[in-house]
């Protein structure tokens, strides 16, 4: 892939990491190619590689546009995430060194910090790398690259799906903090557990209901509790 097809590629994913792309929006191959300068081809290729992981729907006859998870989707994605960060946590718990511990604890002041300011879109984004940092650091950038796309996705279906999400971030990131004491003194069985319930809390935040394809889920979640029943 070329330096430009993955410029735009990250920069799409970043968009929806930090909630700034919603699902449903159209992505034109003309403007984006007018927007980062490159042909349509180029643009081509990043919306196929942005499809394979599943954050762009290219439906054969309707234009490109981000992707919107159904409800099946998003239970499963949560099932992948929990089995994919175990393996991690387990690999942490076994072979993380000081300097490991070091970066994740870094990470975590950069999340407090955020909150603090109330970067809100810095906020969301930190608290999803930190789980890929957990990757990275264990030392498998392709479970991390792996973590990062599901992110992405977590990012689509909380845009999606109602949620009370935001309140509970204080909460995670100290669980954050907590998660990190739990892999320096190598406490595999409660690292587990925290980290169980750690992301049991995201998906419950959500009100996950299978819902009729047509409707503009958009819409129903922007009017919610503002029309008047006839």
């Amino acid at each position: 892939m070329s330096s430009k097809t993955e410029e735009i590629v990250n920069s799409i994913s970043n968009a929806i990491l930090s909630h700034r792309l919603l699902p449903g929006t159209q992505l034109r191959e003309v403007s984006l190619g007018r927007l980062y300068g490159v042909s349509r081809t180029v643009v081509r290729q990043a919306l196929q590689r942005l499809s394979k992981d599943g954050l762009v729907d290219l439906s054969p006859g309707k234009i490109a546009s981000v992707a919107k998870p159904t409800a099946k989707e998003a239970r499963e994605v949560f099932d992948l995430r929990i089995a994919l960060e175990s393996h991690v946590t387990l690999t942490l718990v076994e072979r993380a060194s000081k300097k490991d511990i070091a970066k994740l604890r870094a990470h975590v002041k950069r999340e407090r910090a955020a909150l603090t300011a109330g970067d809100w879109d810095a906020v969301r984004k930190l608290g999803a790398g930190f789980h890929a940092l957990m990757a990275r650091v264990a030392g498998n950038d392709l479970l991390a690259e792996t973590l990062e796309h599901l992110h992405a996705r977590i990012a689509l279906i909380l845009l999606l799906y109602k949620h009370d999400y935001d309140r509970h971030v204080g909460c995670l990131q100290d669980e954050h903090e907590e998660f990190v004491n739990l892999i320096e003194s190598r406490s595999l069985e409660k690292a587990l557990a925290l980290l169980k319930a750690h992301l049991g809390t995201v998906e419950n935040s959500l009100q996950i209901t299978d819902m009729d394809s047509t409707e503009d889920l958009q819409l129903q979640r922007a009017l919610q509790g503002t029309a008047t029943p006839a």
